[in-house]
């Protein structure tokens, strides 16, 4: 035999749950109008991002274009002429310190690396980076170049060519 419900009961059970199902479905209404916002917030979003990127790609593709016509220019070579046969560690910094832009950040690990591309010919071993950062020290401190930042236990030091 079937359960036997009362009226009341059966009456108060299905208003409990229109109740609940009517609040179910404002509630989605409500998150239904919020994700239509940020989908739109987002769409306009990703079409500005994907207009940036297709302009940011032609310009690139232009400029590697213009880079592959152009040839490469040699970096300026700093003069060999520093007088005896066996060069000064002084002239040869001086000399690459010279050619270097006014106003560009060089640091000693760079001048090293210059002057044994440039001079290896005329050196018997390579320069170390230590005693090309005494000679720019004694440099700045003659005010022949400026320094940028001082040099940290693990972090070299930053100097420049000084303007006009």
């Amino acid at each position: 035999m079937a359960t036997q419900r009362s009226f009341e009961d059966i009456y108060a059970w299905l208003d409990a749950q229109i109740a609940h199902d009517r609040e179910r479905e404002a509630f989605h209404a409500q998150q239904e109008g919020f994700h239509r916002e940020q989908r739109a917030l987002f769409a306009a979003e990703l079409e500005k991002l994907t207009a940036i990127r297709e302009s940011f790609t032609a310009a690139a593709d232009a400029a590697m274009d213009l880079a592959s016509r152009a040839k490469a220019l040699p970096p300026p070579a700093p003069s060999l002429d520093i007088g005896p046969r066996k060069p000064s560690l002084t002239k040869m910094v001086a000399r690459i310190v010279e050619v270097r832009p006014a106003g560009e950040v060089f640091g000693p690990a760079l001048i090293t690396r210059e002057i044994n591309r440039h001079y290896r010919e005329r050196l018997k071993r390579p320069v170390e980076r230590k005693l090309v950062s005494i000679v720019l020290r004694r440099m700045a401190a003659d005010g022949r170049i400026r320094s940028v930042r001082p040099g940290k236990q693990h972090q070299e030091a930053q100097y420049a060519r000084k303007e006009g």
